[in-house]
Order: structure tokens, then C-alpha cells, then sequence
């Protein structure tokens, strides 16, 4: 099971981010088929890797057309792909210097008028899925896809938080990779939630997954909050952006490192995405900015600077 690359302490700069996406990312999320159940594949085996609780070690997309974002995602971050037979529909992984970094899935949008937009789901290492499945419903969350054992990547399960982000968590057979890993363009460097209640957010996420949890840096520290586990910063937790109503669903956002955030920006447009938070220079010397694919999968992409190797334990 391909992991993240290592997670990055420059991911406190995606603390301010809420003040940023005031300008767009007013998205509805579709729940994602994200069960891609491939066959002809051998169980993975099992190695001496550790798990990391609450790393985040994968991300997947729910999309309607699965060439279309084949040809956007590698003409935009270089990601090559290996179709991958599955019992129903399309799968693709998405790989970065032969290690793989996503799952693509094809899966058609419901038909109506105004159907739900694609979105990447992110995937949470977890040592008993069960278990965790099972206490986030007593906390108030919802199990959209049961605790299944899916060959080649582990048990997952994929769950909506009380606020209604969507998001998985898996035991990898194999463990998680460490987090000395160096990151690349095309790897993904952080995540960020970004919800109405961040502290019961913040709280909600250290029950299930044991995370340390620190408020931001000044001058950040308006409800916003730093997840941490094995001392190393995973996501932050962000309020919602001023221009959604407060009883706006939930969202996790993910970025993707880049050379150049204000090529991605251009080039995502011209392939047929679009920019929904313009290019601009975030805490921590990092410059951001939030794109969607052409089926309206938002995303976004961080181009850090920082001497300091990203993912470095404090």
C-alpha cells in the first residue's frame, strides 16, 4: 500500500488557510465508491514496517471520467499511471518515481440537476479499523463502508466525521513508510480540515486516533489547531471560510508539493481546471494555492522553502 510522502511541520503554513479560501471552495462532497476491489492481485504481505496512528499514508479520487483526470493529474504534477483491474468500473493508481501516491476510481455522478462534485479522500493509518470504525460512531460520526479487507492494500473503512468530512483509515499489511522520506513534486506534503467547530473537531480526531493536539502559532492561534502523532505534525484544523454558512459541510483538503505554484496555477486552467484560491505566499515561507480538476475535485498544491527537511520531528 503506497504511502504519502512524509508529513511536513511547513504544514503549519495551511493554518491560515481558512482566511484564504473565503474567496471560493464552496463545494458539496460526493460520498465516494471508494472500495476499488482489485482482482487478480495477491494479499500483500506482511512486513516488520511500523504503523503510525494518524499519519496520513494515501489519498484517493472518485471521478466521473477517469482518462480525463489521467490526462490532467500527469500533464499537471507529472504522475504516470498502471490501470488496475477491479470487479467493477476503472482503477488507476497514480505513481511519482515509481512509488505510488493515489488511487483514481471511475465512478459515474448521480443523475440530477445538480449532482455532488468529485473529491479526494484521504486515508488515515489505523492499527484496528474495527475498533475505530465502531468508536467513531459512538462520537457521533456515520460508517459509510464497512471495516473491508481489500487485497494489495488492507483493511479499510471510510467514515464521516460528526461535521460531515469525509474521510478513510487503513491498516496497511505491509506498516507505514517512515518519515524521513524525501517529498518530490508530484508528492503530497500536507492536509488540512476545514470545518465550523474546529476545537470539537480537533477533539473528535485525538479520541479516535490518540493525536497530540496544539493550537496554532501566533499569530494563528484562532481556533486553529496542529494534529500531531510520533511528534510529528500530520494536518491542521481550520474554521470554515467566512463565505459558507456556518452549517456548511465539513471538508479535509490535501496539497500536493510543486516546483512552481504559480505554473501548477496556470497550467491547471489550461488543461481545463480552474483556480480557486489565486497563487499567495502563506506562513512558514511557503506559497499556496487551491485548484480544481475539470470534474470540480478541489486540491491543493504547496511549493515550500524551507532549509529544514520537511516531515523533521520536533
Amino acid at each position: 500500500m503506497p504511502p504519502f510522502p512524509r508529513p511536513s511541520r511547513a504544514g503549519t503554513a495551511a493554518v491560515t488557510l481558512s482566511a484564504a479560501l473565503s474567496i471560493g471552495l464552496g463545494l458539496t462532497a460526493a460520498a465516494p465508491a471508494a472500495h476499488a476491489q482489485t482482482t487478480g492481485t495477491q494479499p500483500a504481505a506482511v512486513s516488520s514496517a511500523p504503523l503510525l496512528p494518524g499519519k496520513i499514508v494515501y489519498a484517493q479520487l472518485t471521478t466521473p471520467d477517469l482518462a480525463k483526470a489521467k490526462t490532467f493529474y500527469g500533464s499537471l504534477l507529472g504522475w504516470t499511471f498502471q490501470d488496475r483491474p477491479v470487479s467493477r468500473g476503472h482503477y488507476a493508481e497514480a505513481l511519482v518515481n515509481g512509488h505510488v501516491v493515489a488511487g483514481l476510481v471511475e465512478r459515474p455522478l448521480p443523475d440530477t440537476d445538480n449532482p455532488p462534485r468529485p473529491i479526494w479522500l484521504p486515508f488515515i493509518s489505523a492499527p484496528d479499523v474495527p475498533g475505530l470504525a465502531k468508536s467513531s460512531r459512538q462520537w457521533g460520526a456515520k460508517v459509510l463502508f464497512r471495516p473491508t479487507l481489500i487485497q494489495g492494500r488492507g483493511e479499510q473503512a471510510i467514515i464521516a466525521d460528526p461535521q460531515g468530512a469525509l474521510f478513510a483509515t487503513l491498516r496497511a499489511p505491509q506498516g507505514d513508510p517512515n518519515d524521513t522520506d524525501a517529498t518530490a513534486q508530484g508528492d503530497w506534503i500536507w492536509n488540512a480540515l476545514l470545518t465550523s467547530t474546529p476545537s470539537a473537531s480537533a477533539g473528535f480526531y485525538q479520541k479516535l486516533f490518540g493525536y497530540q493536539v496544539e493550537a496554532a502559532p501566533s499569530p494563528d492561534t484562532n481556533q486553529r489547531y496542529i494534529l500531531e502523532s510520533q511528534s510529528v505534525a500530520r494536518a491542521t484544523v481550520n474554521p470554515l471560510p467566512p463565505r459558507l454558512p456556518p452549517n456548511a459541510r465539513a471538508r479535509w483538503l490535501s496539497f500536493v508539493q510543486v516546483d512552481s505554484v504559480g505554473s501548477a496555477a496556470e497550467k491547471a486552467v489550461q488543461l481545463g481546471g480552474h483556480v480557486l484560491v489565486e497563487p499567495h505566499l502563506d506562513h512558514q515561507n511557503s506559497l499556496i494555492a487551491v485548484l480544481a480538476d475539470p470534474a470540480g475535485a478541489a486540491f491543493g498544491v504547496m511549493e515550500w522553502h524551507d532549509p529544514i527537511a520537511a516531515g523533521d520531528a520536533k
